[in-house]
C-alpha cells in the first residue's frame, strides 16, 4: 500500500486528542506515520497527546511549537516532517471511521488527476452533515454543501468541488510539496484550506469530495463558531482569499460580487458592517505581507 502520513494540527485540544489518536490507531489503513503538531497550547494537550497515543499503542511523532503558527503555519511544520506519498491533514477535535483514510486514497491511487479528496463529515453522534464539500462564491464566501441536514444519501456521489475543508484534507504528498503548503498569510486561521484547494486546480490538479470516506467534527474547538471574533477574523481572511485569487482581477470582479450579496442574500443583513471593516482590514493586512515578502527578498 501506498505510504500515508497523517498529521494532526493541536491548540487547546487536551479534551479531544485523545479520541482523535484512538481513532487514528483503528483505522484499517494504517498510517506510515503520525505527526502531531502542538501550535503552543496553553492546556495539557502535549501530554495528553503523548498518553493517549501511548493508550492507543498508536506511535506519534510530537512537533511541539514554540509560538502559534495559525492553522497555516502549523500544518506546514507538520508535512515538513512527512515522508509520506500522501498526506491526510486532520483536525484535533475529529474522529476517523475505521475506514476513512482508505476511503479518502483510494481514489487518488487509481485517478493520477485527482490531487486532493475531502470526506463527508457528520456532526458527533448524529448524521447530521457538517460538511460535503464545498463551493465558492465570486465575493469568496463559502457554502458547505448539506451543512445541517440529515443525511438522507443526498450527497452520496463522488464529484469535483471548489474546495474541501481543512478538518479533514487528503494530499498527494508531491502537490503538498509543489504548492509548497499552505499559505501562511492566513493567520491565524480560516480560508488557508480554501486557499490550498484553489491553488490545487490552478496547478491542474482536481479537487473531490468522497461520501463514503466518514469521519466526526466537534468543529471550531479553538474559536467559537459565529462568535463576534471568528465573524470579524472570517471577513478579513475572505477579502484577503479573494485579493489573492484574483490578482488584478479583484477590482473588476470582487466589488460587483460583494454588493450583490449585500443586497440579495438575507443572512447578509447581519454582516454588513463586519464586512466593510473586513474591505479596510484585509487590504492594511495584504500590504503588510507583500512589503514584508519584499523586504525578506532584499
Amino acid at each position: 500500500m501506498p505510504s500515508v502520513s497523517v498529521v494532526v494540527l493541536s491548540y487547546n485540544s487536551a479534551d479531544y486528542i485523545g479520541p482523535c489518536l484512538q481513532s487514528i490507531a483503528l483505522s484499517d489503513y494504517a498510517p506510515t506515520e503520525v505527526v502531531v503538531v502542538d501550535n503552543a497550547s496553553k492546556d495539557d494537550s502535549v501530554s495528553e497527546a503523548r498518553e493517549a497515543a501511548a493508550r492507543a499503542g498508536l506511535k506519534i511523532k510530537l512537533v511541539a511549537l514554540k509560538q502559534n503558527l495559525g492553522c497555516a503555519g502549523g500544518n506546514n511544520a507538520g508535512w515538513r516532517e512527512t515522508a509520506g506519498e500522501y498526506v491526510v491533514f486532520l483536525n484535533p477535535d475529529t474522529e476517523i471511521t475505521h475506514d476513512c483514510l482508505r476511503q479518502m486514497i483510494a481514489p487518488m491511487i487509481t485517478d493520477s488527476g485527482i490531487g486532493a479528496t475531502g470526506a463527508k463529515i457528520y456532526y458527533p453522534g448524529t448524521r447530521r452533515i457538517q460538511h460535503a464539500g464545498g463551493a465558492i462564491g465570486f465575493n469568496g464566501m463559502t457554502n458547505h454543501f448539506g451543512a445541517g441536514e440529515e443525511d438522507s444519501g443526498l450527497y452520496n456521489e463522488v464529484r469535483d468541488v471548489d474546495y474541501v475543508t481543512g478538518a479533514a484534507l487528503a494530499v498527494r504528498g508531491r502537490v503538498v510539496k509543489e504548492l509548497n503548503g499552505f499559505d501562511e498569510d492566513f493567520f491565524p486561521a480560516y480560508f488557508e484550506e480554501t486557499d490550498f484547494c484553489t491553488r490545487i486546480r490552478k496547478a491542474g490538479h482536481r479537487v473531490v469530495y468522497i461520501p463514503t470516506a466518514v469521519l466526526y467534527h466537534h468543529e471550531s474547538v479553538s474559536l467559537a463558531a459565529n462568535s463576534p471574533r471568528f465573524r470579524r477574523l472570517y471577513q478579513k481572511m475572505r477579502v484577503l482569499y479573494c485579493m489573492k485569487s484574483y490578482g488584478r482581477d479583484f477590482w473588476r470582479i470582487f466589488p460587483k460580487a460583494e454588493l450583490d450579496w449585500m443586497c440579495y442574500e438575507p443572512k447578509a443583513r447581519g454582516y454588513r458592517l463586519e464586512q466593510v471593516r473586513a474591505w479596510f482590514e484585509a487590504g492594511a493586512w495584504w500590504l503588510r505581507c507583500k512589503f514584508a515578502r519584499r523586504r525578506a527578498r532584499g
